[in-house]
């Protein structure tokens, strides 16, 4: 023991003149063991000389860059400063550096999980929270202290997609997915991350990819109906929908959306039976034209009868739906069933007298079954209700 400390009492002696002097050493003082021998006194706990292992390693560094436990007791020292992204760089490079199973590496895996954990568990708190910022600067911290753990970059990725920087999400979630492949978690948050930012093509990849392991995934199920249905592929936003009931029959907005999806489809409808008008507003009357005439209407008659099911159904779940209400009532004036229409907007207005839509449509009505008075009124009093909301 003594002649350790005349050791250290040397380098220091040989280190404070350094620093007095500014000078920087052109090559090693010590063989490199001896710096590691100092640093190791240095960093025990009667003396906790934590500074002065930094300064004594990082300059044996400088001449013995491939010692490995060189670059781990810097990590370590680092460790006891909290020096969190010091520590996770020097340990992955004693990690890269060392050839075979040496005694340091249980210690060194040790104090990274007790930071990982430290660190994790702050980012965690902060994302709860909504501080978004320092949630990934903790994870991204993460990341270093630990680069073979996915969920600093899953975190990290998250959190990156709710502050909208898509590019950034994607570039830490797909390292992620490096190391899990596989994982659900990861390949989510990938697709969620590719759906937001508009690339919908690789985001049903990775859904279809969830949807194999976990075909009753609400969430997902969810937004594929809404990719689909965004680029108008309606059988298919209707088909995923179905599926979407069928996990979770108590959904209302899969009822709702549904109902919107077929009446997109009365839209489809409507204006294909359009183009077979002439000029003069009527039908076309050749054999072909009324084949299709035919087909077209029922199938509108079918997809109207479809939607009314399922704005019935999200009003069987929640009465107070005004939405589902207004468009039921829609489908009700397709059908041209204007008494059910009328007996779902007159109670409706009656509750909420700003549903300047609702209004509209209800002197649409009117007007249809011949009630001009009332028609007028109720158009007024839509027209003053649009007013008034600019």
């Amino acid at each position: 023991m003594k002649s350790l400390r005349i050791i250290l009492i040397a380098v220091l002696l040989v280190f404070i003149g350094s620093a007095v002097g500014g000078e920087k050493p052109q090559k090693p003082r010590f063989h490199s063991s001896t710096y590691k021998m100092t640093a190791k006194i240095q960093l025990k706990d009667e003396y906790r000389m934590y500074d002065s292992a930094v300064a004594i390693l990082e300059e044996g560094l400088q001449f013995f860059p491939e010692d490995a436990e060189m670059h781990f007791l810097l990590g370590k020292a680092y460790y006891h400063k909290n020096n969190y992204r010091g520590m996770g760089e020097q340990f992955a490079m004693a990690e890269s550096l060392k050839s075979k199973k040496v005694k340091w590496m249980d210690e060194l895996n040790l104090m990274r999980k007790e930071k990982w954990t430290h660190m994790f568990n702050q980012g965690a708190k902060a994302f709860n929270e909504k501080d978004f910022d320092t949630a990934l600067d903790r994870f991204s911290t993460c990341a270093i202290i630990d680069p073979s753990d996915f969920m600093s970059f899953l975190y990290a990725g998250l959190a990156y997609t709710v502050k909208g920087e898509y590019e950034e999400a994607l570039s830490s979630l797909e390292t992620g997915l490096k190391l899990e492949p596989d994982n659900p978690e990861i390949l989510r948050g990938c697709a969620d991350a590719l759906f937001y930012s508009g690339k919908t093509e690789q985001a049903l990849e990775n859904y279809n990819k969830i949807l194999e392991k976990e075909p009753n995934n609400t969430e997902v199920l969810v937004n594929v109906v809404s990719i689909y249905s965004n680029a108008e592929d309606f059988d298919r936003a209707l088909s995923y929908s179905e599926k979407l009931i069928a996990a979770d029959p108590a959904y209302r907005d899969g009822h709702f959306n549904m109902g919107t999806i077929y009446l997109q489809k009365i839209i489809q409808t409507n204006l294909a039976l359009d183009s077979l008008k002439a000029e003069s507003g009527e039908y076309l009357k050749d054999e072909k034209s009324r084949a299709r005439i035919e087909e077209l209407n029922q199938k509108r008659s079918e997809v109207l009868v479809s939607a009314q099911a399922a704005f019935e159904k999200v009003l069987e779940l929640d009465s107070t739906d005004l939405e589902a209400q207004v468009f039921l009532a829609q489908v009700y004036q397709e059908q041209e069933n204007f008494d059910q229409a009328i007996s779902v907007l007159e109670p409706l207005i009656q509750k909420d007298s700003t549903d300047c839509s609702a209004l509209e449509q209800l002197a649409i009505i009117y007007a249809k079954t011949g009630m001009g008075e009332k028609a007028k009124e109720a158009w007024q009093k839509a027209q003053d209700c649009f007013e008034s909301q600019k």
